[in-house]
Order: structure tokens, then C-alpha cells, then sequence
């Protein structure tokens, strides 16, 4: 199987930008929370102007995608679990809703991984066969970045989302 990396599509000017978070509250908000049945949404304040573009997909401060994107996504993992994200431009009066992204968070790095010093991600290389999820977050990672198979990336690139892209994650050469 292949996989992508969900990101940004940095050729979208002008998309909105929320305020950044801690990377504490980062943690928090991605971690599993099936326990916990707090269902009370996440308000992020956006600055917009005239030519501000609200994407279907953004990134930073979490990943954030849009209603339509949300149902598409849902069909390969029902099971996937959202928290309300409310982007809000007080100058303007203007709220938007977008869902967090909170997929599973699998272990398949490959020993073939590499890093920078300071513990970042230099080249990411995964394991054959540890993924069974469609869309999922990997551990032992710094960053939140979410990750698809090639049935879900497929499926994204053939509608019309605004500001989606996807690059290919090398797999382990030979089996761990």
C-alpha cells in the first residue's frame, strides 16, 4: 500500500490563518479523548481581509478541515472522532466552521527513519504492513502531520477541494 502526507497547498494565497496554539494545547486537542464527553467547540480568531481564502484543508495550528471535506473522510472512517473548530474574524462579524482532525495514532516507523540533532523529522520512512488505518497520525512524532492511503488521497484529488495536496511517504525497502 501507499501513503501520502495530507498538507497545505502552499500555492493558495491569501488563506485564512488562525491563531497559533501552544504545543501543549496541540497535544491536548489531538489526543484521544473517547473518554471524555466534553463536546464544547474550539474558537480560533482569524484576521481576514478581501481576498482571504478559506481552504478545505489547513494545518497550522491543527489540522483543520472544512464540512465537505469532513463527509468524504468519514466514509472511509466513520469511526473518526471530530471536535468543532469555530474560526472567527471579529472585525468583520464572520464564523466559520471547520472540524479538528483527530485520527488514530499509529506505530509504524521504520528504523530507516531519519532525524535531524534537535529530534525533527529529516526523512520519514514507514513500516510495510503496520498500517491499518486509512487515515491516521504517526507516533513518536513532534509534528501533527496527518497521513492517508492512496484510496483516500485518490478520492480527495479527483473533487473539487480547495488548498489539498498530498506528497508520497517512502516505505521500508525490506520488511522490520
Amino acid at each position: 500500500m501507499r501513503y501520502f502526507r495530507l498538507m497545505v497547498d502552499e500555492r493558495v494565497k491569501y488563506r485564512v490563518e488562525p491563531a497559533s496554539l501552544s504545543p501543549l494545547q496541540v497535544e491536548e486537542l489531538l489526543a484521544d479523548h473517547r473518554i471524555q464527553t466534553e463536546d464544547t467547540p474550539l474558537f480560533l480568531a482569524v484576521h481576514t481581509d478581501s481576498r482571504t481564502v478559506y481552504p478545505d484543508f489547513l494545518e497550522f495550528p491543527l489540522p483543520l478541515v472544512s464540512d465537505s471535506m469532513k463527509a468524504l473522510l468519514e466514509k472511509y472512517m466513520p469511526e473518526l472522532e471530530w471536535k468543532a473548530a469555530i474560526l472567527t474574524d471579529f472585525q468583520k462579524a464572520r464564523q466559520d466552521v471547520y472540524w479538528i482532525l483527530r485520527p488514530p495514532v499509529v506505530d509504524c516507523l521504520s528504523s530507516q527513519t531519519e532525524w535531524y540533532p534537535d529530534h525533527t523529522l529529516k526523512q520519514l520512512v514507514l513500516k510495510h504492513g503496520k498500517i491499518e488505518s486509512p487515515i491516521f497520525r504517526i507516533a513518536g512524532m513532534l509534528e501533527a502531520h496527518v497521513y492517508i492511503n492512496l484510496a483516500v488521497a485518490e478520492s480527495l484529488l479527483r473533487r473539487p477541494f480547495t488548498g489539498v495536496r498530498v506528497q508520497k511517504v517512502e516505505m521500508a525497502t525490506k520488511e522490520e
